[in-house]
């Protein structure tokens, strides 16, 4: 109740309600042309009463409309637990197609773009595929293009880089990225594999003269590259 200040007296008792919910008792400290301030700095703003039986009264009346509330969504929730257990909401959940998203499509995550999504019935999950932190090997050849600057310490060698995440899309296949910042179009599960696919490539090279890069060793010499981005 906000009481009009030439009716309101400084040393006033009065009574307000905390942001807890409690009834606190206080008096009035400060009259205003346009209001007056209590002791403990709340103004006439917040609620409050001059009298501890209009404060009682209309706590309780707030408490009563809350209970109300708590009722209705109580039932509203035992409905709900009772649908859960039905088998029709089961069969029901069950028969929705799923909604799909392109998890592949990390230029989504770049511009922060939201993703469009459709419903698919049959999903065709891959039964292998390689987790986060498994090591692959790739040959880097002076046409391997890359996401950012890179280090490339020879024209041809063998890469090893480590799978930073893994997903799959709808028709079974299998995508990876990788901790390199070339662009990685196949990987071999063996060093030995990426040597000979390289050695084919260049037939005339031997084995032991194939440069090898490990992923520590590219994470370290790409740590010391200059940033040249202009912000």
């Amino acid at each position: 109740m906000v009481a009009r200040t030439k009716d309101v007296n400084i040393g006033q008792e009065a009574f307000i309600l905390s942001k807890d919910g409690e009834i606190v008792r206080t008096m009035v400290a400060k009259l205003e042309e346009n209001g007056y301030q209590f002791l403990n700095g709340d103004d006439e703003h917040r609620p409050h009463w001059f009298s501890f039986a209009d404060a009682v009264s209309a706590v309780s009346n707030r408490i009563s409309a809350k209970q109300t509330i708590l009722r209705k969504q109580l039932c509203a929730l035992a409905r709900k637990q009772r649908m859960l257990r039905a088998q029709d909401y089961r069969d029901g959940v069950m028969s929705e197609p799923y909604r799909v998203v392109n998890l592949h499509d990390t230029m989504a995550y770049a511009f922060a773009r939201s993703r469009c999504s459709r419903k698919l019935k049959n999903i065709r999950v891959p039964e292998a595929y390689l987790k986060p932190g498994h090591m692959v090997y790739v040959t880097i050849i002076p046409g391997t293009r890359s996401d950012f600057e890179v280090y490339r310490p020879h024209q041809y060698f063998v890469l090893e880089t480590e799978v930073t995440s893994v997903c799959f899309s709808p028709d079974g296949q299998v995508h990876y990225t990788f901790s390199t910042p070339f662009i990685v179009e196949e990987f071999f599960l063996s060093c030995k594999e990426a040597v000979a696919r390289l050695q084919n490539f260049l037939k005339s090279w031997k084995e032991d003269a194939v440069p090898f890069i490990s992923s520590k060793q590219e994470k370290e010499e790409i740590a010391k590259l200059p940033d040249n981005l202009p912000f």
